[in-house]
């Protein structure tokens, strides 16, 4: 696959088009790791592909905008049940998904304002905030260990 040159009777092998090669190969593993990594991140972990689920009730904001339209979601026979919130235009148009928690049957709403809701004691601000438990499983997680790393090194 080389080339092989010759001059003054000696035999110089060129390694330039072997490194193209290569790095065109490792290029394209990282793409398909990459591509293959968002795609599992939007099937599994994006908080808008949640499974639609059982209507539950709906809560208007003060100002009568919009309106929080929540979900039971049955996980199976082995599972709990979990709430989802989507936030909704008051002519139903849906917005987003603001609130996911497992394992949770019930929605307890309290608006602040018209942008801050309390969702089983979650405050969000209903343009920036959302609250997925998966996600805050993850910081709890992550804060324990650092509480315990701090334990450790006698902080």
């Amino acid at each position: 696959m080389s080339k092989v040159y010759k001059s003054n009777n000696s035999a110089k092998v060129n390694n330039s088009s072997f490194k193209r090669i290569l790095i065109k190969l490792l290029k394209t593993i990282l793409m398909l790791i990459l591509l293959f990594s968002l795609f599992v991140y939007w099937r599994f972990f994006d908080i808008n592909m949640l499974p639609h689920g059982e209507f539950l009730k709906e809560s208007l904001s003060p100002d009568g905008k919009y309106k929080i339209k929540f979900y039971l979601i049955n996980g199976g026979a082995t599972t709990a049940y979990g709430v989802r919130g989507e936030l909704c235009y008051k002519n139903g148009l849906k917005i987003r998904n603001i609130y996911w928690n497992y394992p949770e049957d019930k929605a307890d709403v309290k608006w602040i304002n018209n942008d801050v809701v309390i969702i089983n004691g979650h405050r969000l601000d209903i343009f920036k905030d959302s609250f997925d438990f998966r996600k805050e499983s993850l910081k709890r997680l992550i804060e324990k260990l650092r509480s315990k790393k701090q334990k450790f090194h006698g902080k």
